[in-house]
C-alpha cells in the first residue's frame, strides 16, 4: 500500500495545486501548448489560403469559415443542440450500462464465461454499420442515433469496468471478510474506488467516439444534426459550412472530454492511481 507523506499533506493543506497550475487552477502547463499550436496551425492555414496553396473547393480560407459562423449562427446553434443531445445521451445511457453490467458479470461467475467473450470479440465489429438496421427498427430521428452512441461507448466502458472490478486488492477483500462485511460493502468500499481509474480511462475515449459516431450516425439515421448538415453541405458544395460544422463538432467533443477530466480532477481520491496517493 501507498502511504500519504507529509509533503503531500501540505501540499493539500495549501490548496493542492500543481506545478504549472495558475491563481485561478488552471493547468497552464497543459492548456497552452495546444492552444498555441491550433493558433498556429490558423495562421499557416490562412498564409497557404492567400498564397493560393490550398484550393478553395478543398478548404476555404479562414475568413470564409469566420463570416459563416457570423452569418449562420443560428443554423449551427441549432444543428448543435440536436448532435449534443444525442452524443450526451448515448453517452450517460451507453457508460451507466455498462458499469451496472460490470458489477452484475462481476458477482456472476457464470454470466461472465457465457457473456464476457462476446463482449471481447464486439471490440472488432463496426457498430455505425448497424445505423440502418436501427433506423428500420426505430425510425429516423433521435432514438436511432442514440442507440448508435450508447452501444459504441458501452463495451469500452464494460471492458475497462471488469478490469477496474478485478484489480481490487485482495487483502482489502480478506480484511473485510473477516469483519463480516456484506457484498455491497465490499464493493462500496473496495471494488468501486478500484475500478475509477478504469472507469475515467473509458469515459475519455467515450467521450472522443461519442460525437463522431452522432455525427456518423446522422448520415443515414436523421435529418438535422450536424452530420446531416455535413451531408447536405457537401452535396450543395457549400464549404464554409460544411468546415463550420466540422469545427464545431470538434469543439463540442473537446468540451465533453473536457467535462469528463474536470470530473476525474475533482474525484482525483478515487480516481488517482495506488502510486499517486
Amino acid at each position: 500500500m501507498s502511504s500519504i507523506t507529509v509533503p503531500d499533506l501540505a501540499a493539500d493543506a495549501a490548496g493542492g495545486s500543481e506545478p504549472g497550475t495558475g491563481p485561478a487552477g488552471i493547468p497552464w502547463g497543459l492548456v497552452l501548448p495546444p492552444v498555441l499550436f491550433v493558433v498556429a496551425l490558423v495562421a499557416l492555414w490562412a498564409v497557404l489560403s492567400a498564397a493560393g496553396l490550398i484550393p478553395r473547393y478543398i478548404l476555404p480560407a479562414p475568413g470564409a469559415v469566420l463570416n459563416e459562423f457570423t452569418r449562420n449562427y443560428a443554423v449551427l446553434a441549432r444543428h448543435a443542440a440536436y448532435t449534443s443531445g444525442e452524443a450526451v445521451a448515448g453517452f450517460i445511457i451507453g457508460n451507466a450500462a455498462a458499469v451496472l453490467m460490470a458489477i452484475v458479470f462481476s458477482y456472476s461467475g457464470l454470466l461472465k464465461a457465457a457473456f464476457y467473450p462476446f463482449a471481447l470479440i464486439s471490440r472488432a465489429i463496426p457498430i455505425v454499420a448497424f445505423t440502418p438496421l436501427l433506423v428500420i427498427v426505430l425510425g429516423r430521428g433521435l432514438p436511432p442515433v442514440i442507440a448508435v452512441v450508447a452501444i459504441a461507448v458501452y463495451f469500452p466502458a464494460f471492458l475497462n469496468m471488469m478490469r477496474g472490478l478485478a484489480s481490487a486488492d485482495v487483502d482489502y477483500h480478506e480484511m473485510l471478510h473477516t469483519l463480516s462485511a456484506s457484498r455491497w460493502q465490499r464493493l462500496k468500499m473496495v471494488d468501486l474506488p478500484a475500478s475509477m481509474p478504469y472507469l475515467f480511462a473509458a469515459l475519455k475515449v467515450s467521450a472522443s467516439v461519442a460525437f463522431i459516431c452522432a455525427i456518423v450516425a446522422e448520415w443515414i439515421g436523421a435529418n438535422v444534426g450536424l452530420g446531416y448538415l455535413v451531408v447536405i453541405s457537401g452535396q450543395y458544395f457549400k464549404l464554409p459550412t460544411l468546415w463550420a460544422a466540422i469545427i464545431v463538432a470538434a469543439v463540442l467533443t473537446l468540451l465533453l472530454l473536457a467535462l469528463v477530466v474536470l470530473a476525474e480532477r475533482a474525484l482525483r481520491r478515487w480516481t488517482a492511481a495506488p502510486g499517486e496517493i
